[in-house]
């Protein structure tokens, strides 16, 4: 074998041309499938940052409807499902997004991530800080026990210096000191990824709303679960389905129907990203197929070439497993060689994909030992398949018979050419295949970013800031807003301002409604929910969201003249309810029971797109509240700008530093970055696969030009022997790209087949287009049958052009 391996390496450096394409053909295979790689082992295998992270589960609050709909818990449930869930939980733990403004200190107001979590929520991750304490349970008992907070490493060395003594002091946090028990270790940024500040919920909530303590229909807080040894998931669900039962039948008017459900950590952290990126791999493991394909067929030209030397060695004595060996070898050589040029190429691919791609940081591809082993043993492989065709056609034919025939004519020519024309025949399924699915994700990502949002794309600037409630009331932030109106308005630029809640794509939450003077069996019947977006009047023509009918808020609206509370709904909410009358003049009612608040509705506007991509459930519609009847001290501003909207950042800054230095603005975006952003998975999974389509399409060409190519080589004389009966030139162009057109058909007719059975398996990631569109799949069909035949009309035509007069001296 070492003789072998000797006798490879010389051959293969003989020939620098035939090495240096099939080696760097290989290496792109393998390359691009070891980037891929390393992101599903980061995403799919390899453990959580958390140590108890074999027993750790996601929890969340669901509402029972037409299934299970998930739904965040109410502070107030989950302290019951806390108590009560023991047998089968070591822990229940819970957690809330948030973001908070720090002041004082050495820099200037700074907006932070931010978790609310209780006091089980570091035991149940197991991540002890890396100095100090966690939360003590007395700290989480009951609100405002305690005004305490941890901080992420990065913070503490950003805004700290790394200083141990910040231990033990206090630093100030939404204008309210909170004292620094501990510093979370290096790349710990909690389950949402991005924190930097934890504090007790026992201590945040009640800044937020003194009512969320106890309100059961508040609901906005996730949570997890830490497993005793032994419990399974399908225990853990049954336990809690127990106590939501019961907390059901104490609470009817709020908990009806509500739940809790509970799935693996890692499904829940990283479910999403799941199928886009075995999509990804699934299509860079055809572009590898396809390149061993090519190489496959590079050899078997290679091995006709070289008969006259496999039939002297056949004639000395060496064997038909000795002359397979020989091609086996230098399949090996060739694999080790571009196996070691792909994990350089895949370093590259890594850093790319890093750039482009956005994952929470405890994904972190890398060129690890198992990415590393993977890319070993598919070079192995890779390097046996390309070494099995032409060892084969090697070792099954009798090469002593080239020596008789002087290496011409049918005994001693062709080798492999039903192995050549299988091995195209595969290429071309595989190329089709793969541009179908491309074209079905291109599509897919063309209807998205076509979609009509319901608002303005383009010219909006939108941003987020949040009054300090230990200086701000409710009269006090209403004046606020109404001067920071006024003031964006005026900027040079600015065509209108308007404040709310929340702006288009940044989340909201929703409320139960009701209408009057339907009657109906059930009264839940006359129940629904809506998201809920408190304006400022103006809103509506800044973001350019059209009125179907009657109007907006005037600036300081809050009740029309009768003092009845005023509203504007969605469009859906006017068909599903008023399909006829229409909504103007009709009431709807906010809450239930006693709480409830009747409101009278002023206007209708069109469905916008406000919460997600690529649409919004139309089951939960919109409905708009004045923003002076708003109580909350978190506001986002939109503005319509006359040129670059991204230009009047400084601008808008300044403004709202000159009302109070001590309030950031932050998630600072334009509407066409925020739809950017929402659709950057699609766009993603739509480049990607885009490209390697088009290497393999490049491939299946350049694999159908070399057979082609060698064919024609082998038949000159045949072909001046035709020439020279009378052929004419277009015969011979119809006899070649007959014989090609053959494979190209068989190809793709198992091309159509295969990707019939793959783009079902892709279904989920497609968007307005059905998994079997009629146009995708002809026009791939149309696209590759094209370049096949461009591919086979260069050699053809070559041989069109043959003298019969040489092709006869040279026989």
């Amino acid at each position: 074998m070492i003789q072998d391996l000797r006798h490879a390496l010389t051959s293969l450096w003989k020939s620098p041309g035939f090495t240096l394409v099939a080696v760097f053909t290989l290496a792109l295979g393998l390359g691009a499938n070891t980037a891929i790689f390393s992101y599903v082992h980061a995403i799919l295998l390899r453990p959580l940052p958390f140590p108890t992270q074999d027993r750790l589960v996601a929890v969340y609050g669901a509402v029972q409807r037409d299934g299970w709909e998930r739904r965040a818990f109410s502070l107030a449930d989950f302290r019951d499902y806390r108590a009560h869930a023991t047998t089968h939980f070591a822990e229940l733990a819970a957690y809330s997004d948030t973001s908070v403004t720090l002041t004082g200190g050495n820099g200037a107001a700074e907006r932070l991530y931010a978790e609310m979590v209780n006091a089980g929520y570091f035991p149940a991750l197991g991540v002890p800080p890396l100095r100090g304490r966690v939360f003590r349970s007395d700290e989480d008992a009951v609100p405002g026990a305690a005004p305490v907070a941890l901080i992420s490493e990065g913070l503490w060395r950003r805004r700290y210096g790394g200083d141990p003594a910040v231990v033990g002091q206090k630093i100030q946090l939404n204008e309210t000191n909170f004292l620094v028990v501990g510093v979370m270790p290096d790349g710990f940024r909690g389950i949402s990824d991005h924190a930097e500040v934890w504090m007790p919920m026992a201590m945040v909530d009640p800044m937020v709303a003194p009512e969320a303590w106890s309100r059961r229909g508040w609901r906005w807080h996730e949570a997890i679960g830490l497993l005793k040894p032994g419990a399974t998931i399908l225990q853990a669900q049954a336990e809690l389905d127990t106590i939501a039962a019961s907390i059901a039948k104490a609470n009817p008017e709020d908990s009806n129907q509500y739940g809790a459900r509970v799935i693996d950590l890692r499904e829940e952290l990283v479910g999403d990203l799941r199928q886009p990126v075995l999509t990804v791999l699934v299509a860079v493991g055809c572009v590898l197929l396809i390149t061993c394909v090519n190489v496959a067929n590079l050899m078997l030209v290679r091995l006709n070439g070289r008969r006259a030397e496999l039939g002297i060695r056949a004639s000395l004595g060496a064997g038909r497993t000795h002359l397979a060996r020989l091609f086996l070898a230098e399949a090996a050589l060739i694999g080790l060689f571009g196996g070691a040029l792909a994990l350089l190429m895949a370093l590259w691919g890594i850093d790319v994909l890093r750039q482009i791609t956005d994952v929470p940081q405890y994904i972190d591809p890398r060129l690890s030992w198992p990415v590393f082993l993977f890319a070993a043993a598919l070079a192995a492989i890779s390097g046996l398949a390309v070494g099995l065709f032409p060892a084969w056609e090697a070792g099954r034919r009798d090469l002593l018979t080239v020596l008789k025939d002087g290496g011409r004519g049918a005994a001693g020519a062709v080798a492999g050419k039903r192995t050549r024309s299988g091995l195209l025949i595969a290429e071309i399924t595989l190329a089709l295949a793969l541009l179908i699915g491309s074209g079905l994700v291109a599509r897919s990502y063309y209807n998205l970013v076509q979609l009509d949002p319901g608002y303005r794309p383009t010219g909006l600037l939108t941003g987020t800031f949040e009054l300090p409630a230990a200086r701000y009331d409710a009269d006090r932030a209403r004046v606020f807003r109404q001067q920071l109106q006024e003031k964006l308005a005026a900027l040079p630029g600015v065509r209108s301002a308007a404040l709310a809640t929340n702006t288009p794509l940044d989340g909201n939450s929703s409320s139960t409604f009701g209408v009057a003077d339907r009657p109906a069996a059930d009264p839940a019947d006359n129940e629904f929910r809506l998201y809920t977006h408190a304006v400022s009047s103006g809103y509506f023509t800044t973001l350019g969201t059209p009125f179907v009918a009657g109007g907006d808020f005037d600036p300081a609206m809050s009740a029309n003249a009768e003092g009845e509370p005023v509203v504007i709904v969605s469009e859906n909410v006017a068909k599903k309810f008023w399909p006829k009358s229409g909504a103007v003049g009709e009431r709807i009612k906010a809450g239930r029971g006693n709480r409830a608040t009747w409101m009278r509705i002023i206007g209708v506007v069109a469905e916008t797109k406000s919460r997600r991509l690529p649409e919004n459930s139309t089951r939960d519609p919109d409905v708009y509240l004045p923003l002076v009847r708003h109580t909350g001290l978190l506001t986002s501003v939109a503005i319509h700008a006359d040129g670059e909207a991204a230009a009047l950042q400084p601008a808008v800054r300044q403004v709202l530093a000159a009302l109070d230095p001590n309030i950031p603005l932050y998630h600072v975006a334009t509407i066409e970055d925020r739809i950017r952003q929402r659709t950057a998975g699609p766009r993603l999974i739509t480049q990607l696969t885009g490209f390697f389509s088009g290497v393999a399409l490049i491939l299946a060409c350049l694999g159908i030009y070399g057979v082609v190519s060698f064919n024609v080589g082998l038949r000159t004389q045949e072909i001046g022997v035709r020439m020279a009966l009378g052929a004419r030139p277009v015969d011979i162009l119809n006899l070649v790209l007959g014989g090609t057109g053959q494979v190209v058909l068989a190809g793709l007719g198992l091309g159509l087949a295969l990707a019939f059975a793959l783009s079902r398996l892709m279904a989920s990631l497609l968007y307005n287009v059905p998994a079997t569109d009629p146009l995708v799949y002809g026009g791939g069909a149309v696209v590759l049958a094209l370049a096949a035949l461009l591919a086979a009309w260069v050699p053809a035509r070559r041989a069109a052009r043959v003298n019969p007069v040489e092709a006869l001296r040279a026989e």
